[in-house]
């Protein structure tokens, strides 16, 4: 995946997954600083999994970047109220990927 290549190139550290339950499941494993989520993913929606993450105490206040070909203001402002800290289109541009990681990571 591009966005865990570009990551990496940063000096950080990604683990990807092919769906929301991966996800949930790979926070048992891992204590990440920023969680990217695709709207679109089998088993479980990127909007369930950005709720069942701000659920857990430990990732109350872990940035979530929705990364996703969904564009729409509903879906936007439902993942506003969910606490999505931003929400990039792909395809996306590396440097403003980038640019948004640096931001909200340092």
């Amino acid at each position: 995946m591009v966005a865990k290549k570009a990551i990496e190139e940063a000096g950080h550290e990604a683990v990807l997954v092919e769906n929301g339950a991966e996800g949930l499941e790979a926070m048992k494993e891992h204590q990440f600083d920023l969680i990217f989520s695709d709207v679109n993913m089998p088993i479980l929606g990127g909007l369930d999994m950005v709720k069942a993450i701000k659920e857990i105490r430990a990732y109350k206040h872990i940035p979530i970047v929705m990364l996703t070909t969904e564009s729409s203001n509903e879906l936007k402002e439902q993942g506003k109220a969910l606490g999505v800290k931003a929400w990039m289109l792909k395809p996306f541009d590396k440097e403003k990927f980038m640019m948004v990681v640096q931001k909200l990571i340092g």
